[in-house]
């Protein structure tokens, strides 16, 4: 019997489920219709000691509320899914296939700008374990989560099958035993306006995510992660000292942009980034800058993990976007026409860029330099940074890397024993 639980909070009173019929989904926009059914284990998981029992609240709490006090640590027998009512994506869908005794939760967080987050905990969590969040930001189109159909465009299903991706590989990394996994799948805007550009916006993927400019713009990485602990202890029974303070944010594809976001907000909330082919010019080095400038001390700094398909779009010396070869070409190409670009202000003849993109990547390029030259040997003997050049191709990273899944369990001290010039 698959079980839904709406937001509405419900007392731990007895070890009985509470059920309620089925209907056929999520209500309508503006409907006050309640979800599939209401259920509830009698036990938690994760709970440090034996509250007294409390009557239910008389309003129902925010999402991101504090959560309650728990019953003592066990693990509930039957399977929990909770959809909230206003949560309006594929995701809802997506979660009622999940695995027979998983927890799946659905719904909206205000960290993720108000959309639709699924928080999955794989079955059989041991109960002596802590749990790690894994908080994974998608590529390009996947904020659309909808099986894949006879004749539908790759960039329709896509998001299915990332998230899917996704799912089992938490799922392997759970049945490893090393640790309990919390997979945190927010979904991106895709496609919206930037503050500061007018009349025109991102056709492709979301630049503006994790990047908080009120009053456009309202996400936050340590809102979100608050927000996730919150579900956690309040529809799982999960206590929040039993999640390990500090997450693996990690970004697929162009994900990793908003890797680069939540470094640059200072949060002390992340111990790993981790960039599957994400590592674009800016992306996965500026990252590495803010966490390192943030850091209260050199032990403090988040690890910067770097997966790369060898020859694939984020390779900086592959064939699609090389920009740690040509670097040195920009600086030269702008010193040329410098000149030209501050007298009119358009596109030299002949160059492919505009005059803009050439004066910014020339200014860049000795910030960036660093990196690209770190990166030829591996990063070896840098601080809090690893690297895997892997054949794995650029769609199925999600399966083979997240979570850290067949990375060296210690990546910083792999990195320092020359692990960064591995190949699969």
């Amino acid at each position: 019997m698959e079980i839904v639980l709406s937001r509405r909070w419900i007392a731990l009173v007895s070890p009985l489920l509470v059920a309620c019929a089925q209907t056929s989904g999520p209500p309508p926009e503006g409907s006050a219709a309640a979800p599939d059914a209401v259920a509830r284990a009698g036990t938690g998981v994760g709970a440090r000691a034996a509250p007294p029992v409390e009557e239910p609240p008389s309003s129902v709490p925010d999402a991101d509320a504090t959560p309650a006090a728990r019953s003592p640590r066990s693990i509930p027998k039957s399977r929990v899914r909770v959809l909230a009512t206003d949560a309006r994506s594929g995701l809802v869908d997506f979660a009622r296939g999940l695995p027979d005794d998983a927890l799946a939760w659905v719904g909206p967080l205000a960290g993720n700008g108000g959309r639709d987050v699924l928080v999955y905990v794989p079955p059989h969590p041991d109960p002596a374990r802590d749990f790690q969040l894994v908080v994974h930001f998608h590529g390009t189109h996947s904020e659309r989560v909808q099986a894949q159909q006879p004749g539908m465009a790759k960039k329709e299903w896509v998001g299915w099958d990332r998230v899917a991706q996704t799912v089992a590989a938490i799922d392997e990394l759970q049945a490893k035993g090393e640790h309990n996994v919390v997979l945190v799948y927010p979904l991106s805007a895709g496609k919206r306006p930037e503050p500061g550009h007018v009349g025109w916006f991102n056709k492709e993927y979301d630049r503006m995510w994790m990047r908080s400019s009120p009053p456009e713009v309202e996400e936050s990485f340590d809102a979100l992660h608050d927000g996730v602990v919150a579900v956690l202890g309040r529809e799982f029974g999960i206590d929040a000292a039993a999640v390990r303070p500090r997450a693996i944010a990690e970004g697929h594809s162009a994900g990793g942009i908003a890797l680069r976001s939540v470094a640059e907000s200072g949060t002390e909330r992340v111990g790993e980034y981790l960039f599957l082919d994400a590592s674009f010019r800016g992306w996965a080095d500026g990252c590495y800058r803010a966490a390192q400038a943030h850091a209260k001390t050199p032990a403090d700094a988040a690890l910067v993990s770097v997966v790369i398909t060898e020859g694939g779009i984020a390779d900086p010396y592959g064939r699609s976007d090389p920009w740690c070869r040509t670097g040195p070409d920009d600086v030269a190409a702008w010193e040329r026409h410098r000149g030209a670009c501050q007298a009119s202000g358009k596109r030299p003849r002949g160059v492919t860029k505009s005059c803009a993109a050439l004066e910014e990547d020339a200014r860049q390029w000795p910030v960036q330099a660093p990196w690209c030259t770190a990166m030829l040997d591996g990063f070896r003997g840098v601080d809090g940074v690893y690297l895997l050049r892997t054949k794995v191709p650029h769609g199925k990273q999600p399966r083979h890397f997240v979570g850290g899944l067949e990375l060296p369990p210690d990546r910083s001290s792999a990195t320092q024993a020359g692990w960064g010039q591995r190949q699969r």
